[in-house]
């Protein structure tokens, strides 16, 4: 580990050129310069720029109001120092950095857990039908659709349990959700393949952004599409004029974007909203004229 950071220190001291000697700059503040220093070459390296073609250390040098000159003649004059040693710069540079880093580590975990809280908040289970949904005839038909009140951007979880008849042999068909627009047509979102068992299950996640949930003013759960076998296919494995299944169970969960999730924990934690944020930025925008209620308390 050490090695590695006199390799690095050495890199970045032939980078600055050679000139005079001016002045002795404390242990203390040395050790914050190599830091300093091994940050942008850390960034500098990840951006694949030359260090060759830029003066990158010029201004850290200036930070803490010494020269080029200034950090070339004090690491020199520790080859002349019997007391000092340049190793021990080095290692308070790396403790300052290992301690950085162990508390950048605590802050990410805060920041994970607090959107891991945040989203189980949010949760919701939007439709949970359990009753045996049985379609026999055409007129059972209307109840391969399930329509699931829309709840804005975030992600939908579905799941369901079905068994289709045992002589239906078609192929193809498969559970699809489907949104509907302002201008009221609809379109596909997820579709999933239905399994030809006495237990099928399907299930699929779908997120909304928000850009798309703007123009979104309702979703379809559908269970009998065939729009995507092909002509070959539906010709070998017609569809049944009427699908008999039946459709055991109906999940649907939703969870927001991070973000609203993120406001709703804190609007939670914070305890009821009185005023809307648009009227407090309405009213901090004005001067308020002072009452003439001579009962009014005057700070």
């Amino acid at each position: 580990m050490r090695y590695f950071w006199y390799t690095l220190l050495a890199t970045t001291l032939l980078a600055l050129g050679s000139c005079e000697s001016r002045k002795t700059i404390p242990d203390d503040e040395l050790a914050d310069i190599f830091h300093d220093a091994v940050l942008v070459n850390a960034y500098i390296g990840n951006q694949h720029f030359r260090l060759d073609s830029m003066n990158i250390y010029e201004p850290i040098f200036e930070k803490y109001g010494y020269t080029t000159e200034d950090v070339r003649y004090t690491i020199s004059s520790f080859l002349r120092r019997k007391s000092a040693n340049l190793s021990d710069v080095v290692d308070d540079m790396i403790k300052s950095i290992e301690q950085e880093y162990d508390l950048l580590k605590i802050e990410v975990a805060k920041l994970d857990t607090i959107d891991d809280v945040a989203k189980r908040v949010g949760y919701r289970r939007i439709m949970n039908d359990t009753t045996h949904i049985e379609i026999k005839s055409k007129r059972d038909t209307a109840k391969l659709r399930h329509k699931i009140e829309f709840q804005g951007a975030g992600e939908y979880s579905l799941g369901a349990t079905f068994s289709i008849d045992k002589n239906d042999k078609s192929r193809g068909r498969r559970m699809t959700l489907r949104k509907m627009l302002r201008d009221s047509s609809m379109q596909t979102v997820y579709s999933t393949s239905m399994s030809y068992r006495e237990d099928g299950f399907a299930t699929g996640k779908v997120t909304i952004s928000e850009r798309d949930a703007e123009n979104i003013i309702g979703m379809e759960l559908y269970f009998d599409d065939f729009s995507q076998v092909s002509k070959k296919m539906s010709k070998e494995y017609p569809r049944p004029k009427v699908s008999k299944m039946t459709i055991k169970s109906i999940v649907v969960d939703y969870t927001p974007t991070l973000e609203k999730c993120i406001e709703d924990l804190y609007e939670q934690q914070l305890g009821i909203r009185i005023f809307a944020d648009t009227l407090i930025r309405s009213i901090e925008k004005q001067d308020i004229p002072e009452s003439k209620d001579s009962n009014d308390i005057k700070e």
